[in-house]
């Protein structure tokens, strides 16, 4: 099994658009990812000093309205956290970053061993950046990308299958003469059905080509193809389904 790529505990310093692209501000969900971080017990950064200085730490647990992590070894530096207005928590979860800001900590106890206890965030970022992996799709769960046609075109759409796909971009296959993918190319108002998820829209840009000859003789065509200007609802799908598609993974590995 291939090692999963470490996701660096450092603070991600965002656009407005990127900022909005990527928060979450479902309580719901924001609850759902800090709870799998605790149960997976991720590393975590906690940073203070208006980020000019660090602990690394473990996420003990969550409830509605709070956070509890670990304390650092360093009595010194638990004393210089604990006057910080400005705290930010950087971790991953099913390796995507996760960080939030906290403008309150406490010095308390949880299930009788020393913590610190955050507010619950109303919002955190969620960073699933197309750099860090690839998801295959499950054959017994295919997902196509339906490509409207050109007015006046004999075909009315096109359905490429997709064989794998991130944050930031997808793999497409069809037969041969099926679509006329060249790099460079731009298709509109592409449609994909993410299964318990919905319907994701948005515009693909093709990056390479490549020709595949099957055992049984069958030229196919593959197409990485990148995401172009997906916007934040169309990225929270998008998350929501590859989040979705990394525990069902996950669980096939336990």
């Amino acid at each position: 099994m291939a090692k999963e790529k470490e996701i660096p505990l450092k603070i991600e310093l965002l656009s407005d658009g990127e900022d909005s692209e990527f928060r979450i501000h479902s309580n719901k969900e924001i609850q759902s990812i800090l709870r799998g971080i605790a149960r997976a017990s991720s590393l975590a950064a906690l940073y203070y000093d208006d980020g000019n200085d660090f602990i690394l730490t473990t996420l003990l647990g969550v409830d509605e309205q709070n956070v509890w992590l670990d304390v650092s070894p360093r009595e010194t530096d638990n004393r210089r956290i604990l006057p910080s207005h400005k705290l930010i928590f950087v971790s991953s979860h099913l390796q995507v970053k996760v960080q939030f800001i906290a403008h309150r900590i406490e010095y308390t106890s949880f299930k009788n061993k020393k913590a610190f206890c955050l507010p619950m965030p109303n919002s955190l970022l969620h960073l699933q950046r197309r750099d860090y992996f690839r998801l295959l799709v499950p054959v017994k769960k295919p997902l196509t990308c339906v490509i409207p046609a050109k007015p006046g075109a004999p075909i009315l759409k096109n359905c490429p299958t997709i064989m794998d796909i991130s944050g930031g971009g997808l793999a497409l296959e069809c037969q041969e003469h099926d679509t006329e993918f060249r790099p460079g190319k731009v298709y509109s108002v592409c449609n994909i059905h993410l299964p318990n998820i919905g319907m994701l829209t948005t515009t693909i840009l093709v990056k390479n080509i490549f020709i595949i000859t099957m055992h049984n003789g069958e030229i196919r065509k593959r197409a990485g193809c990148e995401f172009i200007h997906l916007n934040g609802t169309m990225a929270i799908l998008l998350q929501r389904y590859l989040t979705q598609l990394q525990s069902e993974n996950l669980t096939q590995r336990l």
